[in-house]
């Protein structure tokens, strides 16, 4: 954020003016930027607003000890301000206590008696009237005619340099989440990208070894929780289920658990106007990591409570009870009893409230991963479910793997907590989606690297699930069984044309197994030769008779000793800087989508076949009941008006 100071001056007229202008000045020799009410107040504007903006924007809040300023009303407002936005204060003591005579140059008629009226209030001194923050901080001595102007100001140079980023990231994210604050916390506000990370790294610094030198404010904690709930769709890691007549001690709850940087799902903050209310509660459920539940009597009479629990154990969600107020235990369901609480009972006490606050926050890391990807898959699952199951919501890749290492996880060690019917239903319908793949890429690499990096990227985005030698190969298992294997399981096979493929024998290989098992093949014309220019890149020490030979071959363009098969399917065009790539994406995604159904039963009826053929052709591996009509009626089928996109193969046959 622009604008920012770092430090703001206040002080005493009376006492500390001419210290001040020379302090400012000296600071401004050192390039750094100051607030200074000589330079910063412009004609014409509010006087405390001014003061108010350039507190919150300095990185550090200079108070200069002296009579007048530790008496001063208005300075008093600007430390109350610095305190509340938690800034680092370093006060540096100008003096402590001024004279008799001073006192009378400023006072020419004051009598004798008026003076020991004065130092009656202590306003002749600096410390009976200091506030009591700045008498328990360390002070940097500026006293004239004690101390050494220079070797001060070196102490005071150096504490500017204490911690200087998380300082300045303080007054950063301070003033942000005021904006927000200021703009009826509209979600435009919140930190985006790499911001909202940044300032939960920061939020979660701890400083083991040393002082803090300013700690983040209730505004930092709710602006950067709540950046980081909606970068994360709204979903929360706490969910906070209690009586409105608990209100206080639910925010003092809150409070705690967004200081941690966790994201909290409450209804007063959560649940927008005109917006369904059971709807919106089931969903801040379903998509928060653990429940809260504060017992109290008046939880166990609320309806909406006992609701929050219901729909919570329905769906195994990690329940955290916490007893707020002694209850009958008789008051308490049968089915909640079984839970584990933590007593906060004794929340108004401070020192008990902060031992319960860190067996809570204990509860709330252990094991946090998998309450996390519980709701994650949980949250997938519903959304799958809802639109009536389409595939494009299935788990692929490593997101499936991680969810079968989750559900042997909540198989083994988590009874109240495990998968649901519909996680289980998710993941199985994922896993036999994923036995196939939509299409299966050829291509070469010299070639054709980035652009079938980059066309993978895209149909991935599409919802496909594409075999990619980049992506679809495990380390240590036989390379040329994995290729085969996704040719076979794959329902359509494209073949990338430029020279590096064309003239490659392992993509000749895969051509000809992908036509042995009368697959969907799908040309995509990428490159239709390459120059001089690019073979002497890639050959530095070739020769011009070298290139001869090399053309001579036919090595350098797609179409001389093009497979046969390859030149009479008609070609999708990716040419680059000739073919509009989004277009021709359109194009195939269209290609794949055609007789798709068709398509998908070869592959699964090829896969069955293989299966059978590759153990002995064992009766026990046949088709048997509904499956075997499907494949009778497949196999029946004929295409009277087009061509069949693929046919069956003697084996399916």
């Amino acid at each position: 954020m622009k604008n920012l100071f770092d430090a703001f001056i206040s002080y005493g007229r009376a006492d500390s003016k001419a210290f001040a202008t020379k302090l400012h000045a000296r600071l401004l020799e050192e390039g750094f930027n100051i607030w200074f009410d000589q330079n910063d107040i412009p004609l014409g504007v509010d006087f405390q607003n001014q003061i108010d903006d350039g507190i919150e924007k300095a990185h550090n809040f200079l108070f200069i000890i002296a009579p007048h300023s530790v008496n001063s009303p208005y300075c008093g407002k600007e430390i109350e301000l610095a305190i509340k936005r938690n800034k680092r204060i370093i006060p540096l003591l100008h003096v402590m206590q001024i004279s008799e005579e001073t006192w009378q140059q400023r006072n020419p008629h004051g009598k004798p008696e008026d003076w020991e009226t004065y130092k009656a209030k202590g306003l002749h001194e600096s410390y009976q009237n200091m506030h009591p923050t700045i008498r328990k901080l360390n002070w940097v001595y500026f006293q004239e005619g004690i101390n050494d102007f220079e070797k001060s100001f070196v102490g005071l140079l150096e504490i500017f340099e204490r911690q200087k980023s998380y300082v300045y990231q303080h007054t950063d994210f301070l003033n942000k989440a005021l904006e927000w604050k200021r703009n009826q916390q509209q979600s435009r506000y919140l930190l985006t990208g790499e911001e909202w990370q940044q300032a939960q790294t920061w939020l979660n610094v701890q400083f083991k070894d040393e002082q803090p030198p300013c700690v983040p404010t209730d505004e930092h904690c709710e602006f950067i929780t709540e950046s980081i709930k909606n970068a994360n769709n709204l979903m929360t890691q706490v969910f906070l289920s209690h009586a409105e007549e608990d209100i206080a001690v639910t925010e003092k709850i809150r409070t705690t658990l967004i200081r941690q940087g966790l994201t909290v799902w409450t209804n007063r903050t959560d649940i927008k106007t005109g917006t369904e209310f059971q709807e919106v509660i089931n969903r801040g459920i379903e998509e928060a990591d653990n429940l809260v539940y504060l017992i109290s009597p008046n939880s166990l009479k609320s309806q909406y409570c006992q609701q929050e629990i219901a729909y919570a154990s329905k769906l195994n969600k990690h329940i955290i009870p916490l007893l707020i107020e002694s209850t009958d235990l008789a008051d308490i369901p049968i089915e909640q009893r079984s839970l584990q609480f933590i007593d906060c009972t004794k929340h108004d006490d401070e020192t008990q409230y902060r031992t319960v606050a860190d067996k809570l926050l204990k509860v709330l890391k252990e094991e946090a991963w998998y309450y996390e990807l519980h709701k994650i898959l949980l949250v997938k699952a519903l959304k799958w479910d809802r639109k009536d199951q389409p595939k494009t919501l299935l788990l692929k890749g490593s997101e499936l793997a991680k969810a079968q290492n989750w559900l042997k996880q909540s198989e083994q060690s988590h009874k109240q907590t495990a998968a649901t019917s519909l996680h289980k239903g998710f993941i199985a319908a994922s896993e036999e989606m994923n036995q196939f793949f939509d299409v299966f890429i050829s291509y070469g690499r010299a070639d054709s690297l980035e652009f079938a990096i980059k066309l993978h990227a895209r149909l991935v985005e599409q919802g496909l699930n594409v075999w990619f030698d980049k992506e679809g190969i495990p380390l240590g298992v036989d390379y040329q069984k994995q290729i085969d294997d996704g040719i076979e399981k794959a329902h359509n096979f494209l073949s990338i044309i430029a020279p590096h493929s064309i003239n490659s024998p392992y993509c000749g290989k895969e051509i000809d197994l992908a036509l042995k098992r009368n697959k969907r093949i799908i040309p995509l014309l990428h490159v239709e030769q390459i120059t001089q220019e690019t073979w002497q890149q890639r050959n530095s020490i070739g020769k011009p008779e070298d290139w001869e030979a090399y053309k001579a071959k036919g090595l350098h363009t797609s179409f001389q000793n093009m497979h046969p098969e390859i030149s009479k399917i008609n070609w999708v065009y990716f040419r680059e800087e000739k073919d509009n790539f989004e277009a021709s994406l359109a194009g195939l995604l269209e290609l794949c989508e055609r007789q798709q159904e068709y398509v998908q039963q070869h592959t699964y009826f090829l896969a069955k076949a293989l299966e059978w053929e590759r153990n002995q052709k064992q009766s026990r591996y046949l088709l048997i009941g509904d499956e075997r009509k499907q494949a009778e009626a497949w196999l029946t089928l004929r295409f009277k008006k087009e061509q069949p996109p693929c046919v069956p193969t003697n084996l399916h046959s």
